[in-house]
C-alpha cells in the first residue's frame, strides 16, 4: 500500500512540473511573439519613415534633372546660334576632296553638312574593302600596271588635279572604288576620312600609301578625320604623320574644327587622346584665310601644269 502510495505521489509530482513546464513555455511563446511583433511594428515604422524621407530626397533631384535638362537645352540653343554665326561670317572658298578609306562607317552626314554650309565639293572617292587586293597585287585585273603604285597614284591625281585615266575607269568598272565627281576644280583641300573597327584595320594598307603620296604634292592641305565611335583612332596615326586632324567630326564641336582647318587653320581637335583641344579656341581672320587660300592654288595651278607637260595619265 505504501509502496502505491509513493508511485502516484511521483507521478503526481512529475506531472506537475511537466505542467508548469508546458505552462512556462507557453507563457514565454506568448511572450516571444508580442515581442517579435512590436519589433517588427518598430522596423516598419522605421522603413515608412526611410521611405518619406526617400521619396522627398528622389522629389528633389528628379527637379534638379529637370533643371539641368532645361540647362543643357538652352546652351544647345546657344551653341547653334553661336556655330551658325561662325559658319556664316567665316566662309571659305576652299575647294575639297572626299578620300573615304574608311570601310565600316558612313560620312554622309559630314557630306551633307559640307553642302549646306557651301563647301565646295569636287570629286568623292570611296574605297572599297577589295581594293586592299589591288595594293596587295593580289588580283590579275591589272596586269598591265604597276600595282599597288599606279593605282595610288591615280587616285591622288583625280581627287587632287581631276586628271582621269583609263586605270581610273578600269577601278571604277571592277567595283574596287566608287567615285562622285561634282566639279572639275583643283581641289586645294584633301579630306581622309578614315577609322574602322578592330576587324578591319587597314590603316597601313590604304591610308599610310595615300597620305605619303598626297605629302608629296607641295603646299596642299591635308586633313584626317574620323567619327567619335570609330574603334581604332586613325587620327592618332595621321597626327603621328604630320597631318591636321578631327576625331569627332560626327559631333558640333568636330564640325567647327573641321570648317576652322579647311579654312587654313592648323591643330589636333576633338575627344581622343591625341587631340590637343576640343575645338578651336582662336579663329583664322578672314583675311588671312584667302590669302593662304590664294597661294596654296598658285601653287597647285603650277603642279597641274607640269603634270599635264609630263603626260603621266594612266
Amino acid at each position: 500500500m505504501n509502496g502505491v502510495s509513493i508511485k502516484y505521489f511521483v507521478i503526481t509530482i512529475a506531472s506537475i512540473f511537466v505542467a508548469l513546464g508546458v505552462g512556462i513555455l507557453i507563457g514565454f511563446s506568448v511572450n516571444s511573439e508580442k515581442f517579435v511583433q512590436k519589433q517588427f511594428q518598430q522596423q516598419l515604422s522605421l522603413i515608412d519613415k526611410n521611405l518619406v524621407e526617400l521619396k522627398k530626397e528622389n522629389d528633389r533631384l528628379l527637379k534638379e534633372i529637370d533643371e539641368y535638362k532645361t540647362q543643357i537645352n538652352q546652351l544647345g540653343k546657344i551653341n547653334n546660334t553661336l556655330v551658325n554665326a561662325y559658319l556664316k561670317t567665316c566662309k571659305s572658298n576652299a575647294v575639297v576632296s572626299l578620300i573615304l578609306t574608311s570601310t565600316d562607317y558612313s560620312y554622309n552626314d559630314l557630306i551633307d553638312f559640307l553642302r549646306k554650309n557651301q563647301i565646295k565639293l569636287a570629286r568623292i572617292v570611296k574605297i572599297k574593302r577589295t581594293f586592299v587586293d589591288v595594293l596587295n597585287n593580289k588580283t590579275n585585273d591589272f596586269p598591265e600596271y604597276k600595282l599597288p603604285e599606279d593605282a595610288i597614284n591615280t587616285l591622288i591625281l583625280y581627287a587632287v588635279f581631276d586628271m582621269k585615266g583609263e586605270l581610273l575607269s578600269k577601278l571604277t568598272e571592277k567595283r574596287y572604288i566608287e567615285i562622285n565627281r561634282l566639279s572639275g576644280e583643283i581641289a586645294d583641300t584633301i579630306l581622309i576620312a578614315g577609322g574602322n573597327t578592330i576587324q578591319n584595320d587597314t590603316f597601313n594598307a590604304i591610308d599610310r600609301r595615300f597620305i605619303e603620296k598626297l605629302r608629296n604634292i607641295n603646299d596642299l592641305n591635308i586633313i584626317g578625320v574620323e567619327q567619335s565611335y570609330s574603334e581604332i583612332n586613325y587620327c592618332e596615326k595621321y597626327k603621328s604623320m604630320g597631318l591636321d586632324t578631327v576625331d569627332n567630326v560626327d559631333e558640333l564641336t568636330g564640325k567647327v574644327s573641321l570648317i576652322e582647318l579647311i579654312r587654313g587653320g592648323n591643330g589636333n581637335y576633338g575627344i581622343k587622346k591625341e587631340a590637343n583641344l576640343l575645338m578651336p579656341n582662336t579663329f583664322t581672320s578672314i583675311d588671312v584665310s584667302e590669302n593662304s587660300l590664294k597661294k596654296r592654288r598658285e601653287s597647285l595651278i603650277e603642279q597641274y601644269q607640269s603634270l599635264q607637260s609630263a603626260n603621266i595619265i594612266q
